[in-house]
Order: structure tokens, then sequence, then C-alpha cells
């Protein structure tokens, strides 16, 4: 697969932002027209689809353009996957997120998500919020 339209995000952007924590893997946000389905694999690269998830359609109208996502795309995607990997019981890919979520906050000095609310339940944005809280900065 090859995606003229795709937007380094996760941990790989992350790292261009000057995190230090590591990862293996590259993920982009793409609109793959062709494919409802929200997660797409090629090669050890992870796509998310904006055509297959309503939020990545958000996030994707927000960051189209970019080669990069912006810090605040960033923490609104980490935040997505924090409440996907406690839903899947993955809780170290959970802390892994939460790590990122800490990042950003303190470097960047963002004061929260915005456009995931309207995605999350009340309980779900209660642990995402009570993590941003939680950045002394």
């Amino acid at each position: 697969m090859e995606y003229k339209d795709k937007i380094l995000i996760g941990g790989r952007a992350l790292i261009a932002y000057g995190s230090s924590r590591n990862t293996l893997d590259i993920d982009y946000l793409i609109d793959d027209k062709s494919s409802k389905e929200a997660f797409l694999h090629d090669n050890g690269i992870d796509y998310c689809n904006a055509n297959g998830n309503n939020f990545f359609k958000a996030i994707y109208k927000i960051e189209k353009g970019r080669e990069i996502a912006t810090p605040q795309s960033l923490l609104e995607l980490k935040a997505y996957a924090f409440v996907q990997h406690c839903q899947n019981f993955n809780f170290q890919k959970a802390d892994d997120c939460e790590y990122d979520i800490k990042f950003l906050v303190r470097k960047y000095g963002l004061k929260g998500i915005k456009t995931i609310k309207k995605y999350l339940h009340s309980g779900e944005l209660n642990e995402v919020e009570k993590i941003v809280k939680s950045v002394r900065k």
C-alpha cells in the first residue's frame, strides 16, 4: 500500500517532537476511500483509516496536508488509544499512552483534549482528564 496523503502519528511522531520513549512501529493516519476498515496494516506499518472511523476522520480533517500530526492531535489520538487499550486489558500499552499524554501536556503546555470528547463516554473522559490534570508543569 502506498498512500500519498499520510500523516505520521504515534510514537515516531512523538520522537520527532522530542519524546524519549522508543518505539519500533510506524503509524500513519490516512483516508483510504477503498476500505471501511479502521485499522490497516502493511509491511510493519500501521494505518489508522479516517474512512473507517469517525474520530479518525475528525482528526484527519484537522491535519490534512501535514506530514506529521500536531501535538494537540497527537494528544487526542493518544487519549483514544489509552481508552482502547484499557478496554482490551492491554495495560502496558495503556501505560505507554499515559506517558505520551503527559509528555505532550508538559512539553507543549496543552490544556486538554478537545476533539475526542464527543467520542468518549463520561467515565472514559474522566480517566483521560485525570491524566491531563495530573501533569505538573
